[in-house]
């Protein structure tokens, strides 16, 4: 499944769109995303479920997240 994270807008750019603060991270062929909350409140996205962070998100970065967690 697709890791979506929306982002806070107060964490955005100046001028940055508010209406466009979703990061999707899609699945495709032999490529999947997983995500794991971490005890500090980062977002960590990963790939390929393995626990090799893709990207990691501080706690005052992003407001919500839909998708998988890993197995």
């Amino acid at each position: 499944m697709t890791v979506q994270v929306t982002m806070l807008v107060s964490s955005l750019p100046e001028g940055f769109p508010a209406d466009e603060r979703t990061v999707s991270y899609e699945d495709t062929g032999d490529v999947t995303y997983t995500y794991n909350l971490l005890d500090s409140g980062a977002l960590r996205v990963n790939r390929n479920r393995d626990l090799a962070a893709e990207v990691v998100y501080g706690p005052a970065a992003w407001e919500s997240v839909q998708g998988d967690l890993p197995r």
